[in-house]
């Protein structure tokens, strides 16, 4: 071995050692560091979270803390809250009149104890939760009332002009 090679070994050892005690001595400052950052850490504002996660090469957050913002897209999939019962049954099912007849109240429409309320409450789907009985306005009525509407959208009749004031006109 030549003894170039002695000197530089050894030159590159002092040069690991002094790196050796400078990481002994960070690693002995750095639980101060962390106890004077963790007594502190309720009065950092978030960009200063910010900037000390970017000291120590972590990732946080990056969007600061704000409320949620009011959904603008589609209202498909959206959760809808709770509604009082609009219809019970004498069983004690209930059902608010949302979405499609549940399978107990169609089979409730086809029994004999069905119908028979169904004659004695024209109009009416199903008994009321509350027990009063809602009654929608009967198909007379409601003919009634397309027919008034009707002559009220209609354009006004014009009066015939008279014969005579036409011919002697041409």
């Amino acid at each position: 071995m030549a003894f170039t090679t002695l000197k530089s070994l050894d030159a590159e050892i002092k040069q690991l050692e002094a790196q050796k005690k400078l990481v002994e001595k960070r690693d002995g400052e750095v639980p101060k560091a962390l106890a004077v950052l963790q007594r502190y850490a309720k009065v950092l504002t978030p960009a200063q979270r910010r900037q000390v996660a970017k000291l120590i090469g972590e990732t946080i957050n990056a969007e600061p803390a704000r409320a949620p913002k009011a959904g603008t897209g589609s209202l498909k999939g959206r959760k809808l809250g709770k509604v009082a019962a609009k219809y019970r049954l004498p069983s004690g099912e209930t059902w608010a009149g949302r979405g499609l007849t549940p399978k107990a109240f169609t089979a409730w429409a086809k029994s004999a104890e069905g119908r028979t309320w169904a004659k004695a409450n024209p109009g009416a789907k199903f008994p009321a939760a509350d027990g009063a009985v809602t009654k929608s306005p009967t198909k007379a009525v409601k003919k009634v009332t397309k027919a008034v509407k009707k002559a009220s959208k209609a354009k006004p009749i014009r009066k015939a002009a008279k014969k005579g004031t036409a011919k002697a006109a041409s």
